[in-house]
């Protein structure tokens, strides 16, 4: 018996890639951090994690030991309008609304028991595509109303929000997501915009891939095989499905959607790829201030989770900046 050795599911010229176009961006950012995440749709499997700052493991007295963890597995943020993705789906699957739906934005301010929302625009009448598009939330509150809170509460978790993805990866953890039942009005309508849940970026690139992949989700895994010292496989890996969360209908409806977020006036015009058609969603959250306990007007993590081709995608990424 053994040494064995490990067959990874990681490509190496995608990781490298991924490496330094995370590094590039961090700095040309000013992030204090980035977490860059590929995998294949329809498999599960992770074919790069990159995360700046870097650890190297095998000299890990050379960083500091909060440095010591792969972040896009253990740590979660709030995921902001990348969420908005998630709802769609769900309204869409519900049959609340039709992609054509027209919603009144209420040019860019609505109030919520006292609490003002607003848009960084103002909207007044848009379509649901237009909605994710532009990323309006009160576009995303009115789509959410149709859902009901509850009911959307429940795609999230068949998302794989507020569970372990079960990755082969140590430190994995879950993120918040709570019950809506006896959420305050201004809570679930927060939720349909992405605030008051946490999430890892492993979870929520998983999400995306479900998207992907025609409304499957499935388990990222890492290790292919463990094979003996002649290469003979010891145990082998293979792709597997958790749940079908949408219907390929559905997912298709979602994912001509997010096309319309990559076009040169949706949120994410430089994600556009020529020669194929992209697909994903914006978002960006405000960090909670441990001290203040309120959301800080400084500190945002920025994202973008997407997939390329978007007729028969191929990989899914999440990116996200921490404070750029």
């Amino acid at each position: 018996p053994g040494p064995f050795n490990l067959v990874l599911t990681l490509d190496k010229d995608i990781s490298y890639k991924a490496q330094k176009s995370l590094q590039d961006a961090v700095e040309r950012s000013g992030a204090a951090g980035g977490i860059c995440i590929v995998m294949r749709p329809r498999t599960g499997e992770i074919l790069a994690v990159a995360v700046v700052p870097e650890f190297n493991p095998n000299v890990f007295w050379r960083h500091k030991p909060s440095e010591w963890r792969n972040r896009a597995v253990t740590d979660c943020f709030e995921p902001g309008s990348t969420l908005k993705a998630f709802l769609v789906a769900a309204a869409l699957e519900e049959g609340v609304v039709t992609p054509n739906t027209v919603l009144d934005c209420e040019g860019g301010e609505l109030t919520v028991a006292d609490y003002v929302i607003h848009d960084s625009k103002a909207y007044e009448n848009l379509t649901v595509s237009e909605i994710i598009k532009y990323s309006s939330n009160i576009g995303a509150i009115k789509i959410g109303r149709r859902l009901g809170a509850e009911r959307y509460n429940q795609y999230l978790q068949r998302f794989g929000f507020g569970e372990r993805s079960g990755i082969d990866f140590p430190g994995e953890r879950i993120g918040t997501l709570k019950s809506m039942r006896y959420a305050s009005i201004v809570d679930q309508h927060t939720l349909f915009f992405g605030q008051g849940i946490s999430v890892s970026p492993l979870q929520l690139a998983t999400a995306f891939g479900a998207i992907a992949n025609g409304g499957c989700l499935m388990s990222p895994y890492l290790v292919k095989s463990i094979v003996d010292q002649e290469g003979k496989p010891i145990q082998e890996y293979y792709p597997r499905m958790r749940r079908r969360v949408i219907s390929e209908v559905t997912a298709r409806k979602v994912k001509a959607i997010l096309e319309g977020v990559v076009d040169k006036d949706g949120t994410a015009p430089r994600a556009a790829i020529q020669g194929y058609r992209a697909g994903g969603k914006t978002g960006t959250a405000q960090k909670v201030d441990p001290i203040e306990k309120t959301y800080s007007n400084k500190k945002y993590v920025a994202y973008f989770g997407g997939f390329v081709p978007s007729d028969s995608p191929e990989i899914a990424i999440l990116v996200a900046l921490d404070e750029p």
